[in-house]
């Protein structure tokens, strides 16, 4: 029996003073929502975790996300499971409710790894998930054309049978181009699951995550028997030097607690085990 965990956070980066509480407490209330579900498996309590954050408007994931140039919210996800290294992903979604549902359907359906745009859209729709007009993602456009270093949300799962599970869910990068794509939805870049090693969840500039492949680099740094607390910070701090990035992660190694790590004002984040 392997000592259940999980860990979820809610975006690195220099988010205004007055809503750190906030935030704070949303991913509080999603660490609550993955963890009454871990009976249910790593996978159940990561997506749980998520797909509340999907509907809390202070986070850049689902309701609230930031906007594109022409002033839309495109949204992308990706799941990844360590026992078989699935993975399910999609991403410039701009009427799919929860985004993270969409890649775990993908995953399920298994035929392929990442879904985009419109294509991902019908995916949805045939497979009977919940759409939505593409104006309920803006709440406060005002603010969302403002969100600034609060990028993806994500958590990370091991459950008693020692199975590790990742999810991610971002509205991407304020002020960025239609089609743009970031690591969120990218195993390898955004983030990484193997039962033997561990599992990690990446937050920050994206860009920066897919040249480096940080989270599958950080899930080999774990093989090569390093302590889960110095690959993340290790990650972090290869983040600033090769790439001068902001960024967070959080990493579940096979045993012991998770770990977090930012070089950013602030990454909301909170644990169970």
């Amino acid at each position: 029996m392997a000592r259940p965990a999980l860990i979820v956070h809610g975006g690195a980066g220099a988010v205004p003073e007055s809503e750190r509480a906030g935030r704070q407490a949303a991913v509080e209330r999603a660490r609550d929502a993955g963890w009454a579900t871990m009976g249910a498996g790593a996978l159940a309590a990561a997506v749980a975790a998520v797909r509340h954050m999907e509907d809390e408007p202070l986070l850049n994931a689902g309701i609230g996300a930031c906007l594109t140039t022409d002033g839309v919210c495109e949204l992308d996800a990706g799941v990844m499971v360590g026992d078989s290294l699935r993975v399910g992903a999609a991403a410039c979604l701009r009427d799919v409710r929860h985004p993270i549902d969409l890649a775990v359907a993908v995953m399920e359906d298994g035929r392929h790894v990442l879904l985009v745009a419109d294509g991902a859209s019908r995916f949805a729709s045939e497979h009977g998930l919940e759409m939505a007009d593409p104006s309920i993602f803006i709440t406060d456009r005002k603010r969302q054309q403002l969100l600034e270093g609060a990028d993806t949300v994500g958590a990370v799962a091991r459950d008693a049978d020692g199975h590790l599970a990742v999810a991610v869910s971002t509205g991407g990068r304020t002020g960025k181009l239609p089609g743009r794509v970031g690591d969120s939805p990218i195993a390898g870049a955004g983030f990484y699951a193997d039962d033997r090693f561990g599992a990690l969840c990446g937050t920050g500039l994206g860009e920066a995550f897919i040249r480096l492949g940080l989270a599958r680099l950080a899930v080999v740094e774990l093989q090569h028997g390093m302590d889960p607390a110095a690959v993340a910070q290790g990650a972090i701090d290869l983040l600033g030097t090769a790439m001068h990035a902001p960024g967070g992660v959080i990493l579940i190694g096979r045993e012991g607690s998770p770990r977090a790590a930012f070089n950013t004002p602030a990454m909301p984040w909170a644990l169970a085990q």
